[in-house]
Parts: C-alpha cells; structure tokens; sequence
C-alpha cells in the first residue's frame, strides 16, 4: 500500500463505501474478533512492532475493534471521522511511536483480517478496503504531523530532526 497525503486521497465513493460495509456486517458491535486477527496477522508480519503494545492486548483489541467499525459506520459523516482520525494518528504517534513506515503493514494486516471473518469477502472488497485505508491512513498520518508543528509537510522523524 502507497502512503498519500490527505490532498492525495479523496473520500471513495458511495459503492466502495458501501462494499467495505458489506464486508463488516457480520462482524457484530463489540466483537474483537476482527481485531485480534488484525493483530496475530500484524505481529506475524512485522514482529518487530509487538513491544509498542502491552503484553495484554486484549484491551488494544477492543479499542481498535470499536474505532475502525465506527470510523466504517461513519464515513458518511467524513468531516466529524476526518477529524476523529487526526486526533487518533496524533495519540498513535505520541503514545505507540507510530510512524509513517508502519501504516503499509498496518494495511495489509488489516485487509487480510477483515478477509478472514467476512463471509461474503471478493475482491472488490478487497480493493475498497484499500481506497478506504489510504483515506483513514492519510488523516492519521496529518494528524501526528500537525503534533510535529509539520503538517502539510513531508513527515521526518522526530528523531531525524535538528
């Protein structure tokens, strides 16, 4: 998956809206099931980023669970979620030290999990997924800019700056 900024990504359309919906809908309110292959798939991929979580992660689950169905739930309210994922990139940032490098992985942990528990999965599903990430990833990603002082710009770790 390509990282594009938020001037990069519009909001996909109502059909890849409504295709990425489809394949939530068996997935019921408060169910971590989606989460926690989000996160076995996450871990196996990139193990490396298994020690920015608490060795409990039951609780991360559930948050991630409940963010993403709202954030899905919600698409049509895009300037209240836009803002809702800023403030989420921003946390993310701060409390996790996630980085742009990490969202790629992110994606395609997240893709695979939502093909493992939707029953109806195709491919379609799979490509709006992808449109609807790189939009959620594109406000995450302004958000923990604008906690740099560098939004708009291109990101540069904070540790890579003088």
């Amino acid at each position: 998956m390509t990282l594009r900024y938020i001037s990069e990504v519009p909001l996909p359309d109502r059909d890849v809206i409504d295709l990425v919906r489809r394949s939530c809908a068996d997935v019921p309110e408060g169910s971590t099931r989606l989460a926690k292959c989000f996160y076995d798939n996450l871990f196996a991929m990139v193990p490396e980023v298994r020690d920015m979580f608490p060795s409990d992660i039951r609780p991360q689950q559930q948050r991630m669970a409940d963010a993403l169905l709202a954030v899905v739930r919600h698409l049509d309210s895009p300037d209240e979620i836009a803002e809702y994922l800023r403030r989420l990139g921003r946390q993310h940032h701060r409390e996790l030290g996630v980085r742009p490098e990490h969202y790629p992985h992110v994606g395609r942990a997240l893709v695979r999990a939502v093909s493992e528990v939707s029953p109806t999965w195709t491919s379609s599903m799979s490509s709006a997924w992808v449109l609807v990430y790189q939009w959620i990833t594109a406000h995450m990603m302004a958000g923990a800019q604008a906690d740099d002082g560098s939004e708009g710009a291109p990101y540069t770790p904070r540790r890579a700056r003088r």
